[in-house]
């Protein structure tokens, strides 16, 4: 397999490209100690056929997968790999037919991404989403190894589905449900994936999704109880037990349908913040809210309650999870159209507070189709929004106001592999300083979904260049899989992030581990299909 390593800088010699797609940054009285600092846009490709950031997800290499729908009827959708350290690329795009554009996507506990999904093309315009008019949904199953580089067919899924969500549940397995169906039609139907046998199982009839809760890409968390929390985009909250594959309804929430808004699960794993969104299915087709709502499922009766409002209203935007348990907004826009009235500055959520600050602001729209996800290092890569300018085909990213206030705390050593409820130690020069260790689960995101997104805090006790933690307890609190281990100083800065893998089963890790050494002999042999390199200028 041919692989094409390319250097990409930024286009700064081309401000026409970027004119109409550009925002100046808003004047703020603040250092990028207050409000962070963003990159200058980054090329993937100096134009088309290249992809767009619709799909993206972190890998334990440290690396990004970005796929995007095929460039021609002959070929399988276009994928990259990015280093966003060095902004080196390797195309690694399919080399079989297949259109996985808006399909739903997950990291399997053994670190490969999963992609299920996607639309069956039509015989005339077999490649161009904005063509393909049926929304009919495929059964197909993709798996992408992070160490080879390479992708494989898995077994096809049980039941068609175009815009799915997939969620990990708490023993590892991939819970699977709506989406659109073969014929077009709402798929009610639910199916889980163990990635030890590779196989998918269908529930019962009494798992089908509530028919009004119903809806493409429905909003999903993994709860500490072991239920799967379905929180938008219907006003109607519904949670899934897996034990009894039945569902439960919890609460309607205060402001209405919340379309197109985006969810995370915020630190403590009890509570889901719903953020933004529109009161209407047609996107585009209404205006934005700035409003945001928490529910608390600890609470006895779990209801929804505001929290601070945003200082823009926005929906088709991103909600990240930071190093240091914030939450971050990215992008989305005002109403009006999909890809019209871009929100350009971030904004930052405070869990304790309950409030929003706004940040500095980015340069590209990040409207519809657009991605965001936090990276090793602490910032946050942005990229996305297939409004069919040339600046669709960039990248950005961002530094949160935590890597302006001093030196970050040092992690000179830890563990690869924990097991559930071991302790384990963190060797650092700067444990006087630590306040606060943590999983963070790397990101898997489309269409402002992410899953899978999660911030475990970790009990711990300082020692003299040593923390002690102790692992998250079980599954429910943190599935199994590759998590990024950060610990955070008495400042809020935070450390960079190395991947380790938690498992109920040290034996499996040691052969998941050998098979990705074995796996990484084979790296650099793609034969996939990519664009000629490109040289875009400095960084």
């Amino acid at each position: 397999m041919r692989l094409v390593s390319i250097l990409i800088v930024c286009c700064a010699f081309a401000p026409s490209v970027l004119e109409g797609q550009t925002k100046a940054a808003a004047t703020l009285p603040a250092s990028p100690a207050t409000v962070g600092q963003w990159s200058a846009p980054v090329y993937f490709c100096a134009g088309k056929p290249c992809v767009v950031g619709v799909n993206v997800a972190l890998m334990y290499t440290g690396k990004v997968l970005i796929y995007y729908y095929p460039p021609n009827p002959e070929n399988g959708s276009q994928a990259l790999v990015l280093d966003p350290v060095t902004g080196n690329l390797t195309w690694v795009s399919l080399t079989f037919l297949r259109n996985i554009f808006c399909s739903g996507l997950t990291i399997l506990p053994n670190g490969q991404v999963m992609v299920t999904g996607g639309v069956i093309p039509t015989s005339s315009q077999p490649h161009v989403h904005s063509e393909v008019k049926n929304n009919y949904g495929t059964t197909t199953t993709i798996l992408f190894d992070p160490a080879s580089q390479t992708w494989t067919l898995g077994q096809d899924m049980l039941y068609a589905r175009w815009y799915p969500s997939t969620v990990e549940l708490s023993d590892g397995t991939e819970l699977e449900l709506t989406g659109s169906s073969e014929v077009g039609a709402l798929q009610v139907a639910m199916e889980t994936y163990n990635y030890d046998t590779g196989g998918w199982t269908g529930l019962p009839t009494s798992a089908n999704v509530p028919g009004v809760a119903n809806d493409p890409y429905a909003r999903v968390s993994l709860m500490p109880s072991g239920n799967v929390l379905l929180t938008a985009p219907s006003q109607q909250t519904y949670q899934f037990n897996p034990s009894s594959n039945t569902w439960t309804f919890v609460a309607a929430n205060n402001f209405g349908d919340r379309f197109f808004a985006p969810h995370v699960l915020l630190p403590g794993q009890e509570k889901v913040l719903v953020a933004g969104g529109s009161p209407s299915k047609s996107n585009g087709g209404s205006s934005a809210t700035n409003t945001a709502e928490i529910i608390d499922m600890s609470a006895a009766t779990p209801s929804w309650s505001y929290t601070g409002a945003m200082s823009y209203a926005r929906y088709n935007s991103n909600l990240v999870l930071l190093a240091d348990g914030t939450v971050l907004v990215v992008g989305g826009g005002g109403g009006g159209g999909q890809y019209v009235n871009p929100v350009f500055p971030a904004e930052l959520y405070n869990p304790t507070t309950g409030e929003w600050t706004v940040m500095a602001s980015q340069a590209i729209q990040r409207t519809y189709h657009s991605t965001a996800l936090l990276l090793p290092d602490g910032r946050v890569l942005s990229a996305g929004s297939d409004n069919n300018e040339t600046t669709q085909l960039t990248y950005e990213i961002y530094s949160p106001p935590y890597l302006f206030k001093g030196t970050r705390p040092r992690i000179k050593s830890a563990p690869t592999s924990l097991l559930y409820g071991s302790t384990f130690h963190i060797s650092t020069p700067d444990a006087s300083t630590v306040t606060r260790v943590a999983l963070v689960r790397p990101g898997a995101t489309t269409h402002a979904n992410d899953f899978d997104q999660r911030y475990v805090d970790l009990t711990f006790t300082l020692d003299k260049g040593s923390i002690k933690a102790t692992a998250p307890a079980n599954g429910s609190i943190a599935p199994p899989g590759y998590y990024m281990l950060v610990i955070v100083n008495s400042k809020g800065v935070p450390s960079i992030m190395p991947f380790l893998n938690l498992d109920t089963d040290s034996d499996r890790e040691k052969n998941r581990k050998k098979a990705a050494s074995e796996g990484s002999l084979k790296a650099g042999n793609s034969t996939a299909p990519g664009p000629p390199p490109v040289a875009s200028g400095t960084r």
